[in-house]
């Protein structure tokens, strides 16, 4: 009789300067063996991928992979062909989780995890929330006038967990960053938010004052 996986268990799929966030989209280009069938067997059960940041120097296809022990789930919407065994495909970050153990019985990578749940909108302090909101707001503002655009609403989102999200994913570029953002209880992770947007504000205005001087000094 062959042994059915537990509950919590997850096929991996390490990434390298990825960190995977509930409710965030993504597209994926899978070719590799180990990860077509990944992406094969999680299509046919039904079931979520786990997203794992690699540590810094390690690739995808490293049989020695040292990911963080903390990631998302990555549910997949569609699976697409791109000939000469490639394919695209598209996912959601789902859950949280902690990686109790790691598995290499499998081409990829597999673990026992734990899910991570989040603090409930009653446990969060609602002018950090709002704080949060609208220092996001400013930055977004501030990012596209130095670029020469103008929004006039961004749609932000209430709910502490959620809200805090799609924030973390305002600083793309830094994993390290994004990867302790993922690890923190909901009201850490806006408290941390809250400075990092304010400073970033603060960045991109300088950089768009000194673009203005620039721009208008005498030859």
């Amino acid at each position: 009789m062959t042994e059915q996986p537990s509950p919590n268990f997850l096929r991996l799929f390490p990434l390298q300067s990825v960190v995977l966030f509930p409710g965030m989209e993504l597209p994926l280009v899978v070719f590799e063996p180990r990860y077509v069938q990944l992406t094969n067997e999680c299509t046919e059960a039904g079931e979520p991928f786990g997203v794992l940041l690699l540590r810094a120097g390690r690739e995808v296809g490293d049989d020695d992979a040292n990911p963080h022990d903390i990631g998302t789930t990555a549910h997949i919407r569609s699976v697409n062909p791109l000939g000469q065994g490639r394919f695209s495909v598209a996912a959601v970050g789902g859950r949280r989780f902690r990686v109790l153990s790691l598995s290499h019985d499998q081409p990829y990578l597999s673990a026992d995890v734990e899910y991570l749940e989040d603090e409930g909108a009653e446990d969060v302090d609602l002018p950090l929330v709002a704080d949060v909101k609208a220092s996001a707001v400013t930055f977004i503002r501030a990012m596209l006038a130095m670029r020469g655009g103008y929004v006039r609403e961004v749609p932000l989102p209430d709910d502490a967990a959620t809200l805090s999200y799609q924030v973390a994913q305002l600083f793309q570029g830094d994993s390290d960053v994004q990867q302790k953002l993922l690890e923190l209880r909901t009201s850490e992770r806006l408290s941390d938010e809250l400075e990092l947007i304010r400073k970033a504000t603060e960045q991109v205005k300088r950089r768009g004052e000194e673009r203005q001087r620039r721009r208008f000094s005498p030859n």
